[in-house]
């Protein structure tokens, strides 16, 4: 963890799947969040951060991330896997991966 988010800050792009709580800044922001103290992924300092959610529902935790409402955050709702098969295809041309 430590390793990856030391690049994080020169990504232009972190694609985030599902994840809630391990990409919630609040964990390093927020002392009175439950989770303050927790390791995370410090997406929140790429350049853009793209997350496949089915919905805006709270993590284990319970609770909201922060991440979501950032101006370099896009929210992508649906099937994670279709998601993921429209950038591979976009990416590639159209040829799929």
């Amino acid at each position: 963890m430590d390793q990856v988010n030391a690049d994080l800050p020169q990504t232009d792009v972190a694609l985030i799947i599902g994840a809630n709580d391990v990409t919630n800044p609040a964990a390093r922001t927020d002392p009175s969040s439950p989770i303050y103290g927790m390791p995370i992924l410090d997406v929140d300092k790429a350049r853009t951060v793209m997350v496949i959610k089915r919905s805006m529902a709270a993590g284990f935790a319970g609770i909201d991330n922060p991440l979501y409402y950032l101006d370099r955050s896009l929210m992508l709702f649906g099937d994670a896997k279709n998601f993921v098969s429209s950038i591979v295809r976009e990416l590639t041309g159209g040829h799929g991966g």
